[in-house]
């Protein structure tokens, strides 16, 4: 306040002193105005040796009769001496205040105190001592050599040592704490927000998944157990600090975002279109109203009507798909099957309106927050893929368009019996070729080899878990597949020669995978001899599995195998 009447009353005097044709009408209040800045330049220019000066002092002693007073009297009309007078005194008076303040701001007592106490605090954090401010301050004698208080009045070095010894102790405990606590507190911090960043996402996801599933707002319904949080996220190798700040910023942000992308859901459901039909016995197609999205069931898949619908988000232009790019709309195909029947060797036709690049081009299913390629069609104006009628289902399962400018073009599968199934591995991230571009898909596979490939098609966390790879003679020999060999004998799902090797180089047959594979499936079995006629029936192709089931599998197999396995159960 007082710098603003400062600057207005600077701008009145000068209007009064740079005045060339105007005379100012005469009013008290500008004698007042003018003699309090004035007074308040006087008051604030005063020497130091002024200091004891009082305001009425300097008027009538230093100010009255000055040069100064009498130039400014002449410019001002009807010049009253009492307001004038009044003015001066009340603008000197603030101008000591405030020159008064500023001289005080730096408070050399309590900024060393401090300064100092926070550098004792945590040296002795540091250093594994106890709190203690009372055993770390220096004393008083110590105090005032280290600043030459002798030199000062007694009075003055008694205010400086208390004022002193006060920030020393707050300075003191301010740091040791935050030695102590605040590592604790940035773990906490990133740990919830961690927690946070997964909850949103995983809730959004189930939010708006039982807005189109026809189900009650109820965000508890699929939110996961603490222990469910904690191994699926593999919480427990971390800090238990860590642990609980990760689940609980999960939670919070799990309930809101589940009951924002329930209510965005809602509200937007009028944009993301939807149609339902029932599909007979006979088979039907119901395709959406932009007509960019097909699906057509064969007759006998269902052994009674079933009740189908698509519902179409716009979400094109929404991120988050890693390196694919989107190429159409988001389409989620829900089945209500009252009967559960379902004749497992037909095939329902998913179609997409398309007119990209017929190799890169593809059709994905979404898998949590995944996008798994399914092997595709591609012509003029369409792609299209046939998929297991197992995977529809009442809660949804949403397909949608891609390009994927890192597909890779291997020249030896082109015309392969699996080049769908290896195609789709390839997408997927499973499996690569080599480096001269071929993927060599008779040639036969390793034990090791094919041990990696079930590493990454049922996701084994091979880095974290116990066991040894050294129990055998050749673990020296290991290398790369170290991990994954020390998983798989671990959980018993292969073993070792008697002669103590692995052998991880050694091709494996047709018997082994077969052993193999009932023992990673466990809930259910396995016959190579189905895959085989499966093979040959599909493809055409016979295994040499039929001569011997000692004889080696190839890597097209082996593909086949779990592709099949993973898709269709």
């Amino acid at each position: 306040m007082r710098i603003t009447n400062r600057i207005i009353l600077i701008l009145i005097v000068l209007l009064m002193l740079f005045n060339t044709g105007t005379v100012f009408a005469a009013t008290g209040s500008l004698s007042y105005e003018a003699g309090y800045e004035a007074g308040y330049d006087y008051g604030y220019d005063r020497k130091d040796n002024d200091t004891k000066l009082s305001a009425n002092d300097a008027y009538f002693d230093k100010y009255k009769d000055s040069k100064a007073h009498r130039a400014l009297k002449n410019k001002i009309d009807d010049y009253k001496e009492s307001e004038f007078k009044n003015g001066f005194i009340d603008g000197y008076m603030d101008a000591y205040d405030e020159k008064g303040n500023a001289n005080q701001e730096i408070d050399y007592p309590t900024d060393l105190g401090k300064a100092m106490g926070a550098i004792k605090g945590a040296k002795d954090y540091q250093s594994g001592k106890d709190s203690d401010w009372r055993a770390a301050i220096p004393g008083s004698t110590n105090i005032s050599k280290m600043f030459e208080l002798d030199k000062q009045s007694s009075s003055y070095r008694g205010t400086f040592i208390k004022e002193f010894t006060t920030a020393f102790n707050e300075g003191y405990v301010e740091a040791y704490d935050m030695a102590a606590y605040d590592p604790t507190l940035v773990t906490l911090e990133q740990s919830f927000k961690d927690g946070e960043d997964v909850g949103v996402i995983v809730g959004a996801a189930y939010g708006a998944k039982d807005f189109y599933a026809g189900k009650d707002l109820d965000f508890k319904r699929d939110l996961p157990s603490r222990n469910e949080i904690t191994e699926q996220y593999s919480l427990n190798n971390d800090e238990l600090d860590y642990e609980d700040g990760f689940i609980s910023g999960f939670i919070s942000a799990y309930e809101i975002s589940y009951n924002e992308a329930y209510r965005k859901a809602n509200m937007n459901d009028g944009l993301n279109k939807a149609i339902s039909m029932i599909i007979p016995i006979s088979g039907g197609i119901a395709v959406t109203e932009d007509k960019r999205f097909m699906v057509d069931v064969p007759s006998g898949t269902y052994y009674h009507d079933v009740n189908l619908s698509i519902i179409t988000s716009f979400d094109v232009r929404e991120a988050g798909y890693s390196h694919l790019i989107k190429a159409s709309d988001s389409y989620t195909i829900q089945l209500s099957n009252s009967s559960g029947n379902i004749d497992e060797s037909k095939s329902i036709e998913l179609s997409f309106e398309y007119y990209g690049d017929k190799f890169k081009g593809g059709i994905y299913r979404k898998d949590g927050s995944s996008w798994l390629y399914i092997p595709t069609d591609v012509e003029d104006g369409k792609m299209s893929a046939k998929i297991n009628p197992k995977i529809l289902n009442s809660s949804g399962t949403t397909f949608s368009a891609f390009v994927d400018d890192n597909t890779a073009a291997f020249r030896d599968i082109r015309g392969h019996w699996a080049i769908d199934e290896i195609d789709a591995y390839v997408r997927r991230g499973v499996i690569s070729g080599y480096s001269d571009m071929t993927f060599r898909p008779d040639s036969n596979i390793t034990r090791a080899e094919f041990l990696t490939i079930l590493s990454r098609v049922y996701n084994w966390n091979v880095n974290a878990n116990p066991g040894s790879t050294t129990v055998f003679k050749d673990a020296g020999t290991f290398g790369y597949y170290s991990n994954v060999i020390n998983y798989a004998t671990y959980h018993n799902y292969i073993s070792g020669y008697g002669d103590g090797n692995f052998k991880p180089g050694n091709l494996i047959s047709y018997a082994e995978v077969e052993i193999i594979m009932n023992r990673v499936l466990y809930y259910q079995s396995l016959r190579w001899i189905d895959v085989a006629n499966n093979m040959l029936y599909d493809k055409k192709a016979r295994s040499n599995s039929f001569n011997s089931m000692n004889n080696k599998i190839t890597r097209a197999e082996v593909i086949y195998m779990l592709y099949n396995i993973t898709e269709n159960n």
